[in-house]
């Protein structure tokens, strides 16, 4: 039996991620910088900077405005959020899922330490300098410790692998890969999110390019948000223990040439798993985006009846 069935139309000829997303960023962290130096003028809020509650704060208030105008522009192009997010159980083993993250924590655990050990052999005073860079600031420096944990956990648990996957997955992969093809989409995407994450971006580069091959294998924006939200749920675990262990002392120079080599069989066990990922799942040249796969996947069926 062979039905005609009509393809829905494609939101991301029309949607302008260029200057949806980065203009939206930019309009919103301005709105926010406004309204924190009148509240801080009140004395409704801590001077901007003096306490690190205000990270969690504007992060969340930030993101938040981006995602109601990106989905308020994306339907008033046709966007169905519905088929943006995809099915909430796709068939996925949650086994393989969990090896996938272990193995991206471990490589982006792995990689920066040598990285650093390379340089060291160059610059060490360079080195010295990034590692004395804190990526977060400490609860313990707030006036308010306990709402301050609690909002990051949020953010980093729950918001961000939401709204990341959302940004990155949902709408620049997909607009890209309308503009590119999918797969100079995915490959700019990652890129892009490992850029934006400069505390790590090699590890970050393939951390997206991962997530983006869940979504476009399973269809499903759940898996990537689910598998984001895993990852952070352990780095912070990692980070709590370190914390616990060594009081809180940042690496030195000479520790990461002492132990780079142990960065280089964490790299080397997870590398193998997440290659043999990539060459499974990457996309043919001519695969439709994950927005429009499920209805081509409907149409082959039907073709077959």
């Amino acid at each position: 039996m062979d039905r005609l069935i009509s393809s829905p139309p494609n939101p991301f000829l029309t949607l302008r991620s260029r200057y949806l997303v980065l203009g939206t960023f930019l309009v919103a962290s301005l709105l926010m910088g406004i309204v924190y130096s009148l509240l801080a003028e009140w004395r409704v809020l801590p001077s901007a900077g003096s306490d690190p509650i205000l990270t969690p704060i504007s992060t969340i208030s930030i993101l938040t405005i981006m995602v109601v105008v990106i989905l308020w522009v994306g339907q008033l192009q046709g966007l169905k959020i519905n088929r943006l997010f995809g099915r909430r159980a796709p068939r996925f083993s949650i086994f393989y899922a969990v090896l996938l993250v272990a193995s991206l924590l471990l490589f982006s655990l792995g990689i920066p330490a040598i990285i650093f050990y390379f340089l060291s052999l160059f610059s060490p005073g360079y080195v010295a300098q990034l590692l004395e860079i804190s990526v977060t600031l400490s609860g313990t420096d707030s006036m308010y410790p306990q709402l301050y944990e609690r909002l990051m956990l949020f953010l980093l648990l729950i918001y961000a692998p939401v709204v990341e996957e959302l940004i990155f997955r949902g709408i620049l992969l997909q607009r890209w890969s309308t503009k590119w093809g999918l797969r100079w989409g995915l490959i700019a995407s990652s890129v892009l999110f490992g850029l934006l994450h400069p505390d790590n971006p090699p590890g970050l580069m393939l951390f997206g390019l991962v997530m983006g091959l869940l979504y476009v294998r399973t269809g499903s924006l759940w898996v990537p948000i689910a598998c984001h939200s895993l990852n952070n749920l352990a780095a912070v675990g990692i980070d709590r223990l370190h914390q616990m262990t060594s009081g809180g002392q940042v690496p030195t120079v000479g520790d990461i040439q002492q132990l780079w080599w142990i960065s280089l069989i964490l790299v080397g066990v997870s590398l193998p798993l997440l290659v043999r990922f990539i060459w499974q799942s990457w996309p043919p040249a001519s695969a439709p985006i994950p927005y429009l796969a499920g209805s081509e996947r409907a149409s082959q069926r039907v073709n077959r009846c």
